[in-house]
C-alpha cells in the first residue's frame, strides 16, 4: 500500500501521464488488479471516452472511470447497503419543508423565513455541508450551549437551535430507511474494508483541487485497503508536513496535498516519491506557457514577443457576444479548430444565455450551453403549480389563465382552434372580473356588448347569445377536470392519497400523448434539446411524486400544505441535458468545468465584481457566525473573505484552459447603459502581455477604421444588419467603405438571401409617417354622413391617427373589471338624473331639498344603479362596497350643494340628461361638408337652466365633472375642449324647441362632484364650514358679461366674489377683474369659430387624413395616456415625428383671433 503524488501546474501532462500510464498497464495485463480512474461528476464521460480512445486496446474491463458517488453505488451493491431507498433534490427539498412545517412552533428564527423564496434551498444547501463535512446534530447541540448571548450570540444560538431541530428531524426521517446523495460518500467509507473488489486495486484521482471532509474518508479508507493511491494535484510544489500560504496562488490543492500526506503518514502509508512535471506540454505558443508559468510573478513580468493572447472590449454585452461569434467562424473557416476545440468560459452565465442563443442562432454557430436550468417555466410544471394554486386559492385569475396558456388543459390536437376562443374567454373574464366562485357556481355566465347605463334594457341580440353560449362551454372545458381533481383531493386523507389525484389529474388530461406531440414537433424543428426537455419533465415529475409517495406518503396532510411541499419540490426540478451533438462550442461556467482538448478558449464578462466575484453572505449562516464556529473547532465551509482568496487560483485555471489561443473579453456597460469596470486580472494580463491582440467590439461598425469594418462581414444572417446601418449613414451623407456595396450587391444578385435582405434594406426609406387614405376609402370607411359626438371630434384634434384608431381601424383596449373615471362619471351623471327624476315625481323643488334629504336620495340612487353598472363592481367585493359608499358621500354632498345653488340662484333647471342627436329630444346639430357630404353631432347634455328677466330669457350650460376643471380657450381654439360650447350652441339653435322661445347665453359652467376636506387656521363654526365648503364647490367656466347674469346666478351676491360661479360683482355693481366673463359678441364668435373647426375637421377625415400629429401644451402631451403609441410608433428621434406645438395664450388674445375670423368669414359670405 502506498500513495504517490503527480504535481504540476496547468498543463504539465498530469492527466497525460495517469492516462498513458493506465492505458500500458491495460496492455501489459488486460484482465490484472483494478485500475480505477476517480474523477469529478462532470468529467467522467469524457474521461472515459479519451481513455478507450486507443486503437490497441480494442475494450477495457479492468480499468473504470467513477466518480465519488459511482464508485459508491459499485462497493455498495457488492457489500451490501445499497437497498435504501434513494432521496433526490426535490425529495430532499420537500421533507425539509415538512419538517418546517411540523416544527413551526418550536422553531426560534425560522418561522418567519420558512415561506421567503429560496430559503428552503438555502436549509437544504446548509444541511448538505454539514453531512459533506461530518457535523452531526449532537454537535450543534454542543456548540450552541457554549455561546453566550452578548456581541450578537443570541442570533447565532437561535439559528443553531432551529437548525438542530430541522437537521435532526431529517436524520431521524432518512435513518435507516432512506439514503440521499451526501450519505453514499460515508457508506462507502465504511464499506470500503469490506469490498474483495478494491483488494489490490490501484486507484488514480485526478481532476480535483479541494475535497471535502467526506471524501477525505474515504480517500483515508482508500489509502489502507488499496495496493496504490496515485492522487494528481495542481501545485507546483510538496507540501509534506507544512500547510501553504494563504495567499500562494495553488493553496487549495496544496491544503489537499497536505491533508491527503497526513493521512498516509496517521495510516503509516509509504508515501512514494513525487512524480513532479514542469514542462507544459499542452501549449503550443510560447505566450501561453509564460502565462502558465509566471502568472502569480510580481511585480508582473512582461512577455517580450507577439502573443496568441488577445483583450477585446465591448460596448455591451450584445457586442460582445456578436464579436466572439465572428471570431469562432473565423477560426473554423480558417481550418485551425473546430467548433469541439472552442470553449467559452463564463461567470455570469445568466446574463448571457439568452444573448448567446440569440447571436449564435444568426451566425449558424452550432453550441452547447452546460448549465442546468430551472424547470419552473415547462408547461407541466406550471399546469401542476397553477392548478394547486387555483384550488388553493379560490380560483384566482392570474393562475387560471397561468394553467389555461400551457394549452395542455386543451383536449388533443385542438391547441390551434381553442387558442384564439381562449383570448376571447380571457378577454370576458378581465370585462366581468371572473374569479372565486363565479367559476364555479351553476349559475350561467351572461355575455352583453353594454357600455354604460342607458343600455342595461335592451334585449339581448342572436351574436351576444352565440358568444355566450361560446364562454360557457370553454369555462366547462377549463373548470371540469380542475373540480375533479379539488374533489379527490379534499376527499384525500393521507400523502399517498394526495399524489394519486393529482396523477389521475394528468392521466385524464392525457399529458404523457400531449407532450409526446410536443416533443415530436421540436425534432422535426430540428431543436432536440427542446426535444428531449419535455421526455425529461415528465420522468422528473412522475420522480416528485413517487418521493412524496415514499417519504410522506403515510403521513396526514391537507391540501394546503400539499401544495406547498409539491411547490418546493417542483421549484428544485432542473433540466439536466447531454450535448446533442459531438462538433459544437462549449459553453461553461468558468469556475465549475473540467475542460479538455481545447484549442481557442473566450473568457467573457471579465468584469470587476465577476472575476474576482464579490461573494455574497446569501446562507442560513453569515460570515462572523461562520468564523466564530471554525474558532470553536466545528469545521465547515469558510465565509467569503476565506472564499476570495481562491479567485486568483479559478481565474488562473481558465487562463490556461486552451492550448492554442486564448481571448478575453469584457463589455463597458450593461443592458441599462450603466458602465461597468474590467478585471483587475485584465489589467495583470495587459502588463503581461504588451504585444497582444484585441481591440474594440462595437455595435456599428461605423465606430471603426475601415480595415477593421470588414470583419463585421461574417455570416450573410448577421451582416445584413450591419449593411443596412452602414448604408442609412449614407443617405445621409456620410462616408461609406466600398466593401459594404460589394455586400449589397451580394444580398442582390443571390436569390437565397434576395428577400430577406430586401425587407432589411427597406428600412432605408421608411419614414413613420401614416399613409393618407384615399377618399374613396374613407368614404367606405366612415361613409357620406358621419354621426359623430364631440368627444370624437376632439379626438380628432389630439391627433388624427388616434382618431383614425378608434374610429377607422376600430381598435379599442381591452376592457377591465375596474372602476376608472368613466364608470364613477357614469355613476355621477345617472345618480343626480335619478334624484332630480324623484323630486320632479314626488313635486319636491330642488331648493327644498334637505341635507339629509339629500342623503338618503344619494343612497338609494346609487343601489338602483349599482346593479348596472360595470356588471355589478360596486358589489362585488368589500373594497368595492366601502367605495360605493364613499361614492353615495360625494353624490349627496353635491346634491345637497346644488340645492343650496337653487335656493341663491334665479336660474331653473329646464332640462337634465338632455339627449340630442336623431330621434332623440332635440335633432343634431348638422354640417355641410364637401362633395354632398353631411356631419351631424349627437350627444347628451348633462344640464341645461333658465332664467327670466326684463331684457330676455337666458340659459346655462351645466357639466358635471369628477375632477376639478375649467374652461381653457386656447384649447378650445385648437379643438380640444369644445363640449361646452358645442353644448351651448345646440341650445341656441334649438332654443324655441326647448323653451318655447329665443333664449340669450349666459354661459356655461362645470360642477365638480366631490366631498371636500376644509382647512383652517381658526376654529370655525357650523355655518362657516358650510360656507367654505360651498366656496370649494364654486363653478368655473365662461359667463356672459353682465352683472344681470351674475346676480341671476347669484342673488346673495352683493359685492365680492361670488360662492357659487367664477365671477365677482365691485361696490359700483361692475364686475370684478378676476371674472370668468366674455361679451355677447365674443360668445357668437366662440360659436362661430367652433362651427368652423368642425366643418375643417370633418372635411380632414372625409379626406383621408390619419396624420401622426399629437399636441403637445407644457407638459401636456397627447401621447402620455394613448392606447395606440404601440401601434403609430411616435418617436421624436425620428425627423418626421414631431409634436404639434401648442402655446398658451390669454384668454382675450384667443378672443381676438376668434372676432377676426368671424369678421373674415362674413367678409368673404357677403362678398
Amino acid at each position: 500500500m502506498s500513495l504517490r503524488f503527480i504535481t504540476g501546474r496547468p498543463g504539465t501532462g498530469k492527466t497525460t501521464f495517469i492516462q498513458r500510464e493506465i492505458r500500458q498497464k491495460l496492455l501489459g495485463d488486460p484482465g490484472g488488479a483494478p485500475l480505477i480512474y476517480l474523477v469529478p461528476e462532470q468529467m467522467t464521460f469524457l474521461s472515459e471516452t479519451r481513455l478507450a480512445h486507443e486503437p490497441e486496446l480494442g475494450g477495457m474491463i479492468r480499468a473504470q472511470v467513477y466518480s465519488f458517488t459511482r464508485l459508491a453505488w459499485k462497493i455498495l451493491q457488492e457489500v451490501g447497503g445499497i437497498s435504501r431507498t434513494h432521496v433526490s433534490s426535490s425529495g430532499l427539498n420537500m421533507l425539509i419543508r415538512k419538517i418546517l412545517e411540523d416544527q413551526k412552533e418550536e422553531l426560534s428564527v425560522f418561522t418567519r423565513a420558512a415561506d421567503k423564496t429560496g430559503f428552503i434551498d438555502n436549509v437544504e444547501r446548509i444541511l448538505t455541508e454539514f453531512k459533506r463535512f461530518c457535523v452531526s446534530p449532537a454537535q450543534l447541540q454542543e456548540k450552541r450551549a457554549s455561546i453566550g448571548e452578548a456581541d450578537g450570540g443570541r442570533v447565532l444560538s437561535d439559528k443553531l437551535h432551529d437548525l438542530e431541530r430541522v437537521y435532526q428531524a431529517y436524520e431521524q426521517k432518512l435513518e435507516g430507511k432512506y439514503i440521499d446523495s451526501e450519505d453514499y460518500l460515508r457508506l462507502l467509507a465504511s464499506a470500503v474494508e469490506k469490498s474483495r473488489y478494491l483488494q489490490d486495486a490501484e486507484i488514480y484521482i485526478d481532476g480535483f483541487h479541494t475535497f471535502n471532509p467526506q471524501e477525505y474518508l474515504v480517500i483515508g479508507e482508500l489509502l489502507k485497503k488499496c495496493r496504490r493511491v496515485t492522487v494528481a494535484l495542481t501545485t507546483d510544489r510538496a507540501f509534506r508536513g507544512r500547510q501553504p500560504d494563504d495567499l500562494y496562488l495553488f493553496r487549495m490543492p496544496g491544503e489537499a496535498y497536505a491533508h491527503i500526506y497526513e493521512l498516509a503518514r496517521a495510516f503509516q502509508i509509504e508515501t512514494e516519491e513525487d512524480v513532479a512535471l514542469y514542462e507544459p506540454a499542452r501549449f503550443r505558443h510560447e505566450s501561453l506557457r509564460f502565462l502558465q508559468s509566471r502568472f502569480e510573478e510580481l511585480p508582473f513580468p512582461s512577455f517580450p514577443g507577439e502573443s496568441s493572447i488577445e483583450i477585446w472590449q465591448a460596448n455591451n454585452r450584445r457586442a460582445e457576444i456578436e464579436g466572439v461569434a465572428r471570431s469562432i467562424r473565423e477560426a473554423v473557416m480558417e481550418g485551425s479548430c473546430r467548433y469541439r476545440d472552442i470553449a467559452i468560459l463564463v461567470r455570469n452565465g445568466e446574463a448571457y444565455q439568452d444573448l448567446i442563443e440569440t447571436v449564435f442562432y444568426d451566425y449558424d454557430v452550432p453550441y452547447f450551453i452546460d448549465r442546468k436550468r430551472p424547470m419552473l417555466n415547462h408547461p407541466l410544471i406550471e399546469l401542476i403549480r397553477s392548478t394547486l394554486e387555483i384550488i388553493r386559492g379560490n380560483w384566482r385569475y392570474e393562475p387560471v389563465f397561468r394553467a389555461i396558456k400551457t394549452e395542455l388543459l386543451f383536449p388533443p390536437g385542438d391547441a390551434r382552434t381553442l387558442r384564439e376562443k381562449m383570448d376571447r374567454l380571457e378577454n370576458y373574464c378581465l370585462a366581468y372580473g371572473i374569479q372565486g366562485e363565479r367559476w364555479t357556481s351553476r349559475k350561467r355566465w351572461e355575455y352583453r356588448r353594454i357600455r354604460g347605463l342607458e343600455l342595461e334594457n335592451l334585449p339581448q341580440t342572436d351574436e351576444e347569445r352565440k358568444i355566450e353560449q361560446e364562454l360557457n362551454e370553454l369555462r366547462l372545458l377549463v373548470t371540469a377536470p380542475i373540480l375533479r381533481l379539488s374533489r379527490r383531493l379534499k376527499r384525500a386523507r393521507t400523502g399517498k392519497a394526495l399524489c394519486e389525484a393529482l396523477y389521475l389529474y394528468l392521466e385524464e388530461l392525457e399529458i404523457p400523448e400531449k407532450l409526446e406531440a410536443l416533443r415530436l414537433e421540436k425534432e422535426e424543428a430540428g431543436d432536440l434539446v427542446a426535444a428531449r426537455e419535455h421526455d425529461q419533465a415528465w420522468d422528473e415529475v412522475m420522480g416528485v411524486l413517487d418521493q412524496y409517495v415514499e417519504i410522506l406518503g403515510d403521513e396526514p396532510a391537507d391540501v394546503g400544505k400539499f401544495s406547498a411541499i409539491m411547490e418546493t419540490g417542483l421549484e428544485s426540478l432542473k433540466f439536466s441535458i447531454v450535448p446533442p451533438a459531438l462538433d459544437q462550442v462549449l459553453v461553461a461556467n468558468l469556475e465549475q468545468s473540467r475542460l479538455s482538448d481545447v484549442k481557442l478558449a473566450f473568457i467573457i464578462g471579465a468584469n470587476d465584481g465577476v472575476m474576482p466575484a464579490k461573494i455574497s453572505e446569501d446562507g442560513v449562516l453569515n460570515d462572523e457566525e461562520r468564523e466564530y464556529l471554525r474558532l470553536e473547532g466545528l469545521e465547515i465551509m469558510p465565509g467569503s473573505k476565506r472564499r476570495l482568496l481562491d479567485e486568483e487560483f479559478i481565474f488562473y485555471r481558465a487562463l490556461t484552459t486552451p492550448s492554442e489561443k486564448l481571448v478575453l473579453s469584457f463589455p463597458l456597460a450593461d443592458e441599462e447603459g450603466k458602465a461597468l469596470l474590467p478585471s483587475p486580472f485584465i489589467n495583470r494580463i495587459e502588463d503581461m502581455f504588451p504585444a497582444r491582440g484585441g481591440g474594440l467590439w462595437v455595435n456599428d461598425p461605423a465606430e471603426l477604421e475601415e480595415k477593421q469594418q470588414a470583419a463585421y462581414i461574417s455570416h450573410p444572417a448577421a451582416a445584413i444588419a450591419f449593411v443596412t446601418s452602414q448604408l442609412q449613414l449614407k443617405k445621409r451623407g456620410y462616408p461609406m467603405a466600398g466593401f459594404w456595396w460589394d455586400t449589397y450587391n451580394f444580398y442582390m444578385e443571390n436569390p437565397e438571401w434576395k428577400n430577406r435582405a430586401a425587407h432589411a434594406f427597406s428600412s432605408l426609406f421608411y419614414q413613420n409617417k401614416a399613409r393618407k387614405l384615399s377618399e374613396k376609402t374613407s368614404r367606405e370607411l366612415y361613409g357620406d354622413h358621419i354621426l359623430a359626438s364631440v368627444s370624437r371630434m376632439e379626438q380628432f384634434f389630439t391627433c388624427p391617427f388616434s382618431h383614425f384608431s378608434t374610429y377607422g381601424l376600430r381598435l379599442r383596449e381591452r376592457d377591465v373589471f375596474r372602476l376608472d373615471a368613466p364608470n364613477i362619471g357614469d355613476l355621477f351623471h345617472g345618480a343626480l338624473k335619478w334624484i332630480s327624476d324623484t323630486l320632479q315625481r314626488e313635486g319636491i323643488p330642488w331648493s327644498e331639498m334637505t341635507k339629509q334629504q339629500s342623503m338618503e336620495l344619494a343612497k338609494a340612487a346609487v343601489d338602483d344603479l349599482a346593479p348596472k353598472l360595470q356588471h355589478q363592481i360596486l358589489l362585488s367585493s368589500k373594497r368595492y362596497q366601502y367605495i360605493k359608499r364613499k361614492l353615495e358621500q360625494v353624490v349627496g354632498r353635491a346634491s345637497y350643494i346644488l340645492s343650496v345653488h337653487a335656493k341663491r340662484s334665479g336660474f331653473e333647471p329646464v332640462a337634465m340628461e338632455l339627449a340630442f342627436g336623431p330621434k332623440k329630444e332635440l335633432p343634431p346639430l348638422s354640417f355641410t361638408l364637401k362633395n354632398g357630404a353631411k356631419m351631424e353631432l349627437q350627444g347628451r347634455i348633462d344640464r341645461v337652466d333658465k332664467a327670466e328677466s326684463e331684457n330676455g330669457v337666458y340659459v346655462r350650460i351645466i357639466d358635471y365633472k369628477s375632477s376639478a376643471h375649467k374652461l381653457d380657450l386656447t384649447n378650445v381654439y385648437y379643438g380640444l375642449d369644445l363640449q361646452m360650447l358645442t353644448y351651448l350652441d345646440l341650445i341656441m339653435t334649438y332654443s324655441k324647441q326647448l323653451t318655447g322661445e329665443e333664449t340669450i347665453p349666459a354661459g356655461v359652467l362645470y360642477f365638480h362632484l366631490h366631498d371636500p376636506l376644509i382647512s383652517a387656521e381658526k376654529m370655525l363654526t357650523a355655518e362657516e364650514i358650510e360656507e367654505e365648503i360651498l366656496k370649494d364647490f364654486r363653478m368655473r367656466g365662461l359667463l356672459l358679461d353682465s352683472p344681470e347674469v351674475i346676480t341671476l346666478m347669484d342673488q346673495s351676491l352683493e359685492s365680492g366674489n361670488s360662492a357659487i360661479v367664477s365671477a365677482g360683482l365691485k361696490k359700483d355693481g361692475q364686475l370684478t377683474a378676476r371674472s370668468e366673463v366674455a361679451s355677447k359678441e365674443d360668445f357668437e364668435a366662440i360659436r362661430s369659430y367652433v362651427r368652423n373647426i368642425y366643418t375643417e375637421a370633418g372635411n380632414a377625415i372625409l379626406s383621408g387624413t390619419t396624420d401622426i400629429a399629437p399636441y403637445k401644451i407644457k407638459k401636456q402631451a397627447a401621447c402620455t395616456f394613448c392606447p395606440f403609441r404601440s401601434v403609430c410608433q411616435f418617436d421624436q428621434s425620428m425627423e418626421e415625428n414631431n409634436y404639434r406645438l401648442i402655446h398658451p395664450e390669454k384668454p382675450e388674445e384667443i378672443l381676438a383671433k376668434m372676432r377676426k375670423e368671424r369678421r373674415t368669414d362674413e367678409n368673404s359670405h357677403s362678398g
